[in-house]
């Protein structure tokens, strides 16, 4: 008797653990919340109104964060003026053809992730591998901080400092530090490293080229930074969050 009770305890709670197939998705935390999807990949999500679009989910890269991709560009596609834009412009690039070489969402669907549940935080990753691993090796060269603090992050901003939750260029890193961020209709969105170190928390980032331009812009950079290394060396731009059980 105690054994029927049991399977029976078991398969009440089954619909709770669930994938919910019927639910539409609005970002990657969603498709691991009702999909309960565990592995990197491209997916379908859905803007407010319903319309179904696709863009790559990272799970695995730093639990317990799900990332959705906005953008990725090669640096030689990064400097083309077509392209060199901040996120207030409206340029959907690859939708078709999602490639890290070259992709970003329309606004609408940038926006549409930024207000789903989960949606906390921005970051931005160098040489994110789709193909191998978890698809970032370390975090040397990237950058996460809070869309509550970065929310001029998808219009323009001159200057304008932004507290990071962390920020690492060559090995040298900050918690909780302010650091100037730059955009426009002309310039995507980007940190100018010299003016970093003196303005906002004045960090003393080294090694820097004058006016190093570092996750975006490019009008300055160095190679030695790693989505600057060569011509093929990728920039990513992503909206998530923490994801809890």
């Amino acid at each position: 008797m105690i054994k029927i009770w049991s399977l029976f305890a078991i398969v009440a709670l089954l619909p709770l653990v669930m994938p919910n197939t019927h639910h539409k998705p609005k970002s990657c935390y969603e498709v691991k919340q009702f999909l309960k999807a565990t592995e990197n990949g491209f997916f379908t999500l859905y803007d407010a109104n319903g319309n179904p679009f696709r863009s790559f989910c990272d799970f695995e890269s730093e639990p317990p964060f799900v990332w959705t991709l906005i953008e990725s560009m090669t640096l030689e596609n990064a400097q083309k003026a077509q392209h060199n834009k901040g996120f207030s412009v409206n340029i959907p690039l690859g939708e078709c053809h999602t490639s890290m070489s070259l992709f970003r969402l329309p606004s609408h669907h940038m926006s549409s992730v930024l207000s789903s549940y989960g949606s906390t935080h921005y970051r931005s990753t160098c040489n994110f591998n789709i193909i191998e691993g978890t698809g970032l090796a370390n975090r040397r060269d990237y950058i996460r901080f809070s869309a509550c603090r970065g929310a001029s992050t998808l219009s323009n901003i001159n200057g304008g400092c932004v507290e990071v939750d962390y920020i690492n260029i060559r090995g040298q890193s900050c918690r909780k530090c302010q650091m100037p961020f730059y955009a426009s209709s002309s310039h995507h969105l980007h940190i100018d490293l010299t003016a970093a170190t003196t303005t906002c928390s004045r960090f003393g980032f080294t090694n820097f080229v004058a006016n190093e331009d570092v996750f975006g812009y490019y009008n300055s950079h160095n190679p030695t930074f790693s989505c600057t290394a060569n011509k093929n060396s990728t920039t990513a731009w992503w909206i998530g969050g923490a994801y809890a059980e």
